[in-house]
């Protein structure tokens, strides 16, 4: 592996910042063993570990060491290139820096937790000899060893932390009382931490009251040791931060002087007092006390201070659900008053203020109420063509939208049968005629009169004929537009007697039908006038007037609807029958609020009146 083959665009590299990983590895512990290893190895230039990505490829960078510099994409490659390989490798005389002008030789190899690598390592160590190199690379995956060791350390502890957690905060909320829980509280915390004392106050006011102390189930409140405990948990109170004594402040230079007084008059040299956060700020605080040679740790107090943000909500519940009726209710009026004229939920109060302007304005200012149905346009005359008798389609002049004027040919059906069957009933009355020639010749009356019967038969059913051909042809009733029919794709089609071919409509001559919703039809009588916009002409309206209102409820999509039949005050040659659209009935004036509203109304009375209210 040569300097060039480590160039290129560097890997992009996340944030940094100290989370941990679902294999117990997390960037502090990875930065602080990244630190300690390269000031062990003698000679080491630059350092960093990266994380394992999804699919063996290679993640973010989890810790630097001293910081950000020169070599940065060699680094990066040579842990590609140990993690596609899955063993350590050494990469001897790299070239990196400006203009590729210095050189190093880089080791690399993965971290791995349980088998499986978790993290790989690449450092950049100045030019030595192969056996040198190799000693490096033994080292850096000997403290790899111990590494894996202390995370799988860490992470059993957080567990262990987890489940001890989750232990007590459920001893807590067992028990209905407060004093209970905070005996329970203070017991397990003294048992947890080896304490000689532990004690929970709760505030009442400004001020904390002892309300539990490890082991005792009473004590005297007014007692010295009662009273310094107390001091204690206010002196954190004030301060609104934990204190250890003795140690370093938790947040900068802290008062620890009351503190100090109850480590000296009563014999325990380590104290930390922890406050407990609840919903509406600090609601008390827990001092725990122990001997001076067995001082309180740093992780003891990460895992409190964790723990308390999570029983403070839980005590404060249990105080809360334990006032006295009469107070109970006055909070419940105090907070309703504070909400209602209070400075909080601005916006929304603002918000309920406009809205009722809005409905008193909407209650005084009139408007027109319409009722909004669908609508459809029918000739007021529906002629029907039907198939005069059994034949096949022989020719379709016109098709469905297309004006015919009376007598136009629309279709003819094929008459090739019913001309057979006349030249057959011709060639029978001719000989018929011959016959009767015949008898005529030789004066025989009996057979004249059977032959003239005959004969009489015979023109009857070329008259039927006839009239059968002539029928053939379907012809217009009037003047109008061709509403359904094409038989133009149908040519040679056989139809039936009867069958419906066509239907036509007059031009001049239509009803307007509204299919009104059976909520709105209440009201709605004969001479109420609107408007109609059907959806092929958008931009027109035409007026109309209603004439019928049919006492027939229909069904469609689950609702029902009655059919409402209106008339156009002023025909259109726009208009053809079959269009749809929206039509508008004007039903009086009502203020705009009933308007908007009265539908709402209806269907809520309706559904309350079902239910028996």
């Amino acid at each position: 592996m040569t300097g060039a083959s480590l160039g290129g665009t560097p890997h992009q590299i996340g944030s940094t910042k100290n989370r941990r990983t679902t294999d117990g590895l997390s960037t502090e512990l990875a930065q602080t063993w990244l630190s300690w290893q390269c000031r062990m190895v003698a000679g080491i230039i630059r350092g960093k570990i990266y994380r394992t990505g999804a699919g063996g490829t290679l993640g973010t960078l989890l810790a630097t060491w001293p910081g950000e510099g020169e070599g940065e994409s060699q680094l990066e490659q040579a842990a590609v290139e140990v993690l596609k390989a899955g063993r350590g490798k050494v990469f001897p005389k790299q070239k990196y820096g400006p203009n590729l002008q210095r050189t190093c030789d880089l080791v690399s190899c993965p971290l791995l937790i349980e088998g499986q690598p978790v993290a790989v390592l690449s450092v950049m160590i100045s030019n030595r000899s192969e056996p040198q190199q190799h000693a490096v690379l033994q080292l850096l995956q000997w403290g790899g060893l111990w590494m894996e060791s202390l995370a799988k350390w860490k992470s059993s502890a957080r567990e262990q932390d987890s489940a001890d957690s989750i232990e007590l905060i459920a001893a807590l909320l067992s028990h209905r009382a407060t004093k209970a829980a905070a005996l329970e509280l203070a017991n397990r915390l003294a048992e947890r931490f080896s304490c000689e004392r532990a004690s929970v106050g709760l505030r009442q006011g400004v001020l904390i009251r002892l309300t539990a102390i490890s082991h005792l189930a009473g004590f005297d409140p007014h007692s010295q040791l009662v009273r310094r405990i107390e001091a204690a948990m206010e002196e954190a109170l004030d301060q609104s931060a934990s204190l250890i004594f003795p140690g370093i402040p938790l947040l900068g230079s802290m008062v620890t002087r009351a503190t100090a007084e109850l480590s000296a008059e009563h014999g325990q040299g380590s104290i930390m007092t922890l406050l407990l956060p609840g919903q509406n700020g600090c609601i008390g605080a827990v001092t725990l006390e122990r001997s001076a040679d067995d001082p309180f740790e740093d992780r003891t107090l990460d895992w409190c201070e964790s723990f308390a943000r999570a029983v403070g909500p839980a005590l404060e519940s249990k105080q809360h659900n334990e006032r006295p009726l009469p107070t109970k209710a006055f909070d419940w009026m105090r907070g309703m008053l504070q909400h209602l004229l209070g400075p909080s939920l601005l916006a929304l109060k603002l918000a309920l203020l406009g809205l009722g302007m809005l409905i008193w304005m909407l209650s005084m200012v009139p408007g027109t109420h319409r009722i909004t149905a669908p609508a459809g346009i029918e000739g007021a005359v529906r002629q029907i063509l039907v198939a005069p008798q059994d034949g096949f389609i022989k020719d379709a002049a016109v098709r469905a939208g297309d004006l015919v004027s009376a007598g136009q040919m629309i279709a003819r059906l094929d008459d090739s049968d019913l001309n057979l069957e006349l030249q057959k009933w011709r060639g029978e009355r001719g000989k018929i005629e011959k016959e009767y020639q015949e008898a005529l010749a030789k004066r025989d009356r009996t057979e004249l009169s059977l032959l003239r019967v005959r004969m009489e038969q015979v023109d009857a059913e070329l008259a039927l004929v006839h009239e059968k051909i002539e029928r053939t042809r379907l012809l217009a009733p009037f003047d109008g537009v061709l509403v359904s029919g094409d038989l133009s794709q149908s040519l040679g089609a056989p139809v039936a007697l009867g069958e419906i071919l066509f239907e036509v409509a007059p031009l001049q001559s239509y009803r307007v039908v509204l299919e009104v919703d059976e909520h709105d039809v209440a009201g709605l009588k004969p001479g109420s006038q609107g408007r109609l916009i059907v959806t092929a002409l958008p931009d027109s309206s035409f007026a109309i007037r209603v004439d019928q209102v049919l006492p027939v409820a229909e069904s469609s999509d689950g609702s029902n609807y009655f059919k409402v039949e209106a008339s156009l005050i002023e025909p259109s040659p726009l208009l053809r029958p079959g269009m749809r659209g929206v039509g508008k009935v004007e039903m009086g004036e009502r203020d705009l609020l009933w308007i908007w509203t009265h539908e709402l109304v209806d269907r809520l009375r309706l559904w309350f009146w079902a239910l028996g209210f």
